[in-house]
């Protein structure tokens, strides 16, 4: 831009008069004040500009966040075009699926039918078998009913001739006794006294059966609560039965019935000998009875602490007593074992076939 200072020499130098100085320097501060106006409206152009470039930036810069939105919003819309794609698949695998159900659905429903069919068929004859299995039931227990009562009176029966049987053998040994009884008050003192102690064993027989063969005896016996009984009854009977002490211990095991009766007169012709043969000259001593062995009575031990017996007498099996104990030592398959310690001690040693048998049973 031209100067104005030389613009405004050229004007005076061809236009205005140099007399004219006032209207020149009025012209020339109108000029110095457009200058100024040119200035400042080159600074608020110039911040314009800035303010323009700034804008420009901007708008630049949204451009391209607009521009790398639209690039994600493509790749979006790619992404769900493929999903799109993916989804139009399933879609036909579904409905052939759908088509195969429903193909299959059909041919379950004819099954379902013909089985329906079939089921209420095997219904109507299981209809029919119940009503024969009814009627065949209903026979069945009527000849069972007649049955359980021809086996209760035959059972009555037979316990009525168990019962007078049992009668009929305490009866007998009752009249054994008295016979022994009227024979020994017939004899001389040395042949009476054997007599009576034939006399004590047909009693302990009778005392044996009766326990073994009360009221509710069964096929297997509680052998403690039976040599306890037994036991006491022996020693109540027995003199001077105040110094010896008795004591029956063991388990709770069973033996068979048949094997009861044996080993109860065992018991008791061991414990009478204690009774009456191991504390002399009034000694006082005790008598002890332990069994062992469950469910199934396996061994039973008398042990007293008297005097003991002679091992000759037992080894040569003389007396009586000893015989009769073996015997029914055989009768019920046991094993008798004597032993001198502190005392006589006496083991009765049980079969364990009979006792695993009684133990199952």
């Amino acid at each position: 831009m031209a100067d104005p200072t030389s613009r405004m020499s050229h004007q005076v130098a061809h236009v205005e008069p140099l007399s004219d100085i006032d209207a020149l320097r009025e012209r020339l501060n109108n000029a110095e004040v457009g200058r100024e106006e040119a200035l400042v409206e080159c600074e608020d152009l110039r911040d314009q500009l800035e303010f323009c470039a700034a804008e420009c930036n901007s708008l630049e810069a949204q451009l391209t966040t607009v521009t790398n939105r639209l690039n994600r919003a493509e790749r979006t819309v790619g992404t769900l075009n493929r999903l799109r794609l993916q989804d139009r698949e399933m879609l036909h695998f579904l409905e052939a699926q759908l088509a195969a159900s429903r193909a299959e659905a059909q041919t379950a429903e004819e099954e379902f039918r013909v089985t329906l069919e079939e089921l209420e068929a095997s219904s109507r004859s299981l209809a029919d078998s119940n009503q024969q299995l009814y009627h065949l039931t209903r026979t069945l227990e009527r000849q069972v009913d007649e049955r359980t009562a021809d086996l209760r009176a035959a059972l009555a029966d037979r316990d009525a001739l168990i019962h007078e049987i049992h009668h009929q053998t305490r009866n007998n040994l009752q009249t054994i006794s008295s016979l022994l009884n009227l024979q020994a008050s017939r004899l001389s003192e040395p042949s009476a006294v054997e007599v009576r102690k034939s006399l004590n064993r047909i009693q302990t027989m009778s005392l044996v059966h009766g326990l073994v063969f009360g009221e509710g005896s069964r096929a297997d016996t509680p052998t403690l609560p039976l040599l306890t009984l037994l036991s006491r009854q022996l020693a109540l009977s027995a003199a001077d039965n105040e110094r010896i002490a008795l004591r029956v211990t063991g388990d709770d095991g069973r033996i068979p019935l048949n094997i009861a009766g044996p080993l109860g007169l065992i018991v008791a012709e061991l414990a009478s000998n204690a009774f009456n043969h191991a504390f002399p000259d009034e000694r006082q001593g005790r008598v002890e009875i332990e069994v062992s062995g469950t469910p199934a009575t396996e061994h039973v031990v008398i042990q007293d602490d008297g005097i003991g017996m002679d091992p000759t007498v037992v080894n040569e099996r003389r007396g009586l007593g000893l015989l009769l104990v073996r015997t029914l030592a055989r009768q019920a398959g046991a094993e008798v074992r004597f032993a001198k310690d502190a005392g006589t001690k006496v083991q009765v040693l049980l079969s364990r076939r009979r006792s695993d048998r009684s133990a199952s049973a």
